[in-house]
């Protein structure tokens, strides 16, 4: 088996991302990535290699790792699909404009940044609950859905990792106590502080929602929203509103958002950081999906029929999502195998001044995960390389955790191949190649002043 290609292993990867957005076939760019590199690992044997690319797909569906994961998708796409179909988001989108919360576009791209900051617990269900709510709002309002897509997937894994009360915490705290880190909640905690990448995704994503900005190719999809806005009629709202169907939704998204915690408490024995994060997500979105059946029952006499058909379509509409995560996580697997992250990493030399390394080692963590499409994936390449770095060149270790995650975070804002990007479109109802066409500028302004912000630093502390 071949597992150190040098940057040949790139290649699965770059040829997915690049043929997705050429063609805006993901299914079959993911697909084709996964078969290519394990034909790389087993070349030259060409049939040896496709035969252990279906094995690795039929592994990965099937792996107990991984059911939580299809259950957490399906569950959730059941969840919205009784709210939506059921009728009780109707009533909520309609009190949110009798009462004025969200009367104007400001208003409405405001709404969704604060719904997405709260909801901090799990990156997919940030994006599914501010993309889903929001979409209505927006549809009303003549806001592109590119632009929601947008402000959801800057908002969701940005907070996760700047609110490390969650799996996200829980993930990284292990892989910095592996490297033998004295105290590793101090360390994830000032690396927070020196996450530039999350800080200024976060609040770049504030201030479009503010202003309404628009570059690039999101500046077309602005206006043709807002030229479909005004050929179309309009009307104050004022449909009569259930206060029930009201409190139905809200109450289900706010106990989804607070099982969570109480979920990683009990299955961590008293310690959230020692939780099981999808189970306590999985856990947390069932609770919910009661909650929203009870409440479409009693509040708006919704059939038994109704119930079932909201729940299948509502599944059935994000299982094209499943069969994307499916792929990802299949072509992650072989990327890690044939030795991608390591060899980028490898391209890190020492002898270069210490005070690039900060921006180095973010740079590299950033490319990782744009072409592996994994967060978590290059936390687990760049943390083991990153930390002994710093220990070695007496360095603020938190410095060097803080490039190290804020590559991530970029690569999970961005890679085409990221769940988080995939999730975003789903949420928002847009073609997915228009989301990443549309959020790659903000991204890469957002990674060129994060650079800078590491110069900075890699400049005081070798000083």
């Amino acid at each position: 088996m071949n597992t150190e290609l040098g940057w040949i292993s790139l290649l699965p990867s770059l040829l997915a991302i690049v043929f997705a957005i050429l063609t805006r076939r993901v299914v079959w760019a993911l697909l084709g990535g996964v078969l290519l590199a394990h034909v790389l690992l087993f070349m030259p044997a060409f049939g040896t290699g496709l035969q252990s690319g279906v094995i690795s797909l039929g592994e990965v569906l099937i792996a107990p790792s991984n059911q939580l994961i299809w259950g957490f998708t399906l569950a959730i796409g059941a969840l919205f699909g009784v709210l939506e179909r059921g009728g009780t988001f109707g009533h909520f989108v309609t009190a949110l404009q009798q009462k004025q919360w969200v009367p104007n576009r400001r208003r409405a791209r405001l709404f969704t940044w604060i719904l997405g900051v709260l909801v901090f617990i799990e990156s997919n269900v940030s994006i599914m609950t501010s993309g889903t709510t929001s979409r209505p709002v927006y549809d009303r309002l003549g806001i592109s859905r590119q632009k929601l897509a947008y402000i959801i997937d800057s908002t969701c894994a940005p907070v996760c990792i700047l609110i490390p009360l969650n799996a996200w915490g829980a993930f990284n705290l292990g892989l910095i106590g592996n490297q033998g880190v004295s105290d590793p909640i101090s360390t994830l905690v000032a690396a927070i502080g020196l996450n530039f990448y999350a800080i200024i995704a976060l609040f770049l994503a504030l201030f479009v929602a503010w202003s309404g900005w628009a570059f690039g190719p999101m500046r077309a999809f602005e206006q043709q929203a807002q030229q479909r806005y005004e050929a179309e009629p309009h009307h104050h709202a004022t449909d009569a509103v259930n206060r029930g169907a009201v409190a139905t939704v809200i109450i289900s998204l706010v106990t989804m958002v607070l099982m969570v915690p109480v979920m990683l408490w009990y299955t961590g024995d008293g310690s959230m950081i020692a939780g099981k994060g999808m189970l306590s997500v999985f856990v947390a979105i069932i609770v919910a999906l009661v909650i929203a059946i009870i409440g479409s029952v009693i509040t708006l006499r919704t059939s038994a029929k109704l119930i079932i058909s909201a729940i299948l379509r509502g599944a059935w509409k994000i299982l094209p999502l499943a069969i994307i995560l499916w792929m990802a996580i299949a072509l992650g697997d072989a990327t890690r195998t044939l030795g991608s992250g390591e060899y980028l990493a490898g391209v890190l030399n020492a002898s270069l001044p210490v005070w690039l390394l900060p921006a180095l080692i973010f740079l590299l963590s950033a490319l990782t995960a744009f072409a592996i499409g994994s967060s978590w994936g290059t936390f687990a390449i760049m943390l083991p390389l990153a930390i002994p770095l710093a220990v070695g060149l007496d360095l603020p270790v938190a410095l060097f955790v803080g490039a190290s995650l804020a590559g991530g975070i970029f690569g999970d804002h961005s890679s085409p191949i990221s769940d988080t990007t995939i999730i975003a479109s789903l949420a928002s109802g847009s073609e997915h190649i228009d989301h990443v066409r549309t959020q790659l500028p903000y991204a890469f302004l957002a990674a060129a002043l994060a650079t800078i912000a590491y110069l900075i630093a890699g400049l005081m502390v070798s000083g």
